[in-house]
């Protein structure tokens, strides 16, 4: 028995990396899965996996293709249990831009990494308070939730933190990623608000902050020709996608999940939540 026998998951971006993993994981559990993704390489998932596979293209930042799939999805399945919102983009910005790179970025960075993660839990949430319950799960960024913020983590079982020596690192990604970053953290005002306003409806709903993990993305920042050292040094995919299963067993709400280069993959013991009402865990 799977821990999600004769449940459906919808997975966004899952065609390549991370969303990938998730949704392998997702129905090695049991799951039946919904996934989409621009590419159209999503198709080839339907015949990879044992599971029933609805397999679509679709952009997350237009609203019409996302009451396609929602809408597919309840045809064909007649519910949705899980949510992971793992579409997202990558672009170097500044804010010395000119105006018209900063609009056409902000229509890419937002309108995927922040509108796709608002516009998918907006179709799917009413469904998931009439049935009773549900996951959400929202993919952001440790330039959200580091190994030194909110909170500075144990380095006890960490000895190879980059940070270590250093001290605790800074929330952000730096100078060339303010739109990537506003993206990320706008993830936390909806993870964090639909936490609390869904929690009566059981339905949970929590972040994973991605520190560099083996993905198509971060691939793509090496040209696909990373160095054996660079490559070491990168989480696995499959590793955090045995932490989104073992957090939807957990059942805490509100929460979110840091991965740091340098510190086990593992889903953390729960700690007093510093965005949220004293003493609920984070």
């Amino acid at each position: 028995m799977g821990l999600l026998d004769d449940r459906v998951a919808l997975v966004t971006g899952a065609a390549v990396g991370l969303g990938n993993a998730f949704a392998r994981a997702l129905a090695a559990e049991g799951a039946a899965l919904v996934v989409c993704d621009v590419r159209p390489e999503i198709s080839a998932l339907a015949g990879k996996l044992a599971s029933p596979v609805l397999a679509l293209e679709a952009d997350v930042g237009k609203p019409d293709d996302v009451e396609r799939v929602v809408d597919a999805a309840m045809e064909r399945f007649g519910r949705i249990d899980v949510l992971v919102s793992n579409a997202g983009v990558w672009a170097a910005t500044r804010p010395t831009d000119s105006i018209k790179k900063t609009i056409e970025d902000y229509d890419c960075l937002v309108g995927t990494n922040l509108k796709g993660v608002f516009l998918f839990g907006r179709a799917v949430i009413p469904y998931m308070v009439a049935q009773g319950g549900g996951e959400i799960i929202n993919i952001s960024t440790d330039h959200v939730h580091t190994c030194g913020a909110p909170f500075e983590w144990d380095h006890a079982d960490a000895p190879d933190c980059p940070w270590m020596k250093d001290g605790p690192r800074p929330t952000g990604g730096g100078d060339a990623m303010d739109l990537y970053d506003a993206s990320k953290w706008g993830i936390n005002g909806l993870t964090f608000a639909w936490a609390q306003a869904l929690e009566s409806d059981n339905v949970r709903v929590n972040a994973l902050c991605m520190g560099a993990t083996d993905s198509y993305m971060l691939r793509s920042f090496h040209d696909f020709n990373p160095s054996a050292e660079e490559e070491a040094s990168w989480m696995k995919a499959e590793d955090v996608a045995q932490v989104m299963i073992d957090l939807i067993r957990d059942g805490r709400t509100g929460a979110n999940i840091g991965f740091a280069v340098g510190h086990p993959v593992v889903l953390p013991t729960p700690r007093e939540n510093p965005y949220w009402i004293a003493g609920r865990p984070y």
